[in-house]
């Protein structure tokens, strides 16, 4: 399923009008990478995600965790929620990063566009982000409702769901889509959609708020790093210069 998603949105992009193609010498796929890089390993940046990651103490040792996905089973999960569910779901799996790399090898080979631009950004966003997921996963090693005895408690080394890797994988578009669009009214909406993994995770007892709200917050800060506005790079815009004269 997932090879076939990146092959039509591949094809799509090779058919869609207006694509420019690219000429001469290729940009490099992972342009730009080592700034992305020194901003999301940045001194202020580790200083937010040790503030994120207080805040999430403070709700799974306040109760609060466990108070509030028992509240959600009983008063809000449904027929209904649990279809809403698995979308949220699929938006989040593993394979949406192969997905997003294919996007992005052609924004840098072959054409370029505005959807090859965040798709790319997309990619970006993921490869600074993914080994902060994993270590504060692995890290504070907390486990899943669902578990035998389900508890929100750290357990360093314990586990690998401290932060969840569905509510990472499915913000990152949404957040890169939000930061193109800037103050326009379409930005709350897309702000809001960048939960709907999360919340999927919390629907169906897989993770917890605290765990949910470290995953967003990865991805939000992955894609501030990658810093994604919706314009084409400079040296597209001398390219595309070049061919209109």
């Amino acid at each position: 399923m997932w090879i076939a998603a990146g092959l039509v949105l591949v094809c799509a992009l090779l058919a869609a009008p207006g694509f420019r193609r690219r000429r001469g010498r290729s940009a490099p796929l992972f342009r730009g990478t080592g700034s992305h890089w020194r901003r999301q390993y940045s001194r202020r940046s580790f200083l937010m995600l040790g503030a994120a990651v207080a805040g999430a103490g403070v709700v799974v040792y306040s109760g609060l965790d466990a108070a509030v996905s028992d509240w959600h089973e009983r008063k809000v999960r449904s027929a209904a929620s649990n279809r809403v569910s698995r979308v949220g779901y699929e938006l989040g799996n593993r394979p949406w990063f192969l997905v997003w790399l294919a996007v992005a090898a052609v924004d840098a080979w072959v054409r370029s566009g505005p959807f090859s631009r965040w798709g790319r950004a997309n990619f970006e966003a993921m490869v600074v982000g993914l080994p902060i997921l994993w270590t504060v996963q692995r890290g504070l090693g907390a486990d899943r409702p669902s578990a035998e005895f389900p508890t929100p408690h750290w357990q360093p080394l314990h586990k690998d769901h401290a932060a969840s890797g569905h509510a990472f994988i499915a913000a990152v578009p949404w957040l890169n889509a939000a930061r193109a669009v800037g103050l326009h009214r379409w930005q709350p909406l897309l702000m809001a959609g960048s939960w709907l993994s999360g919340w999927s995770r919390l629907n169906d007892r897989k993770h917890y708020l605290s765990q949910i709200w470290l995953g967003w917050f990865i991805a939000w800060q992955a894609t501030a790093a990658a810093g994604y506005r919706g314009q084409a790079p400079a040296s597209t815009a001398v390219e595309a210069a070049e061919e209109s004269q």
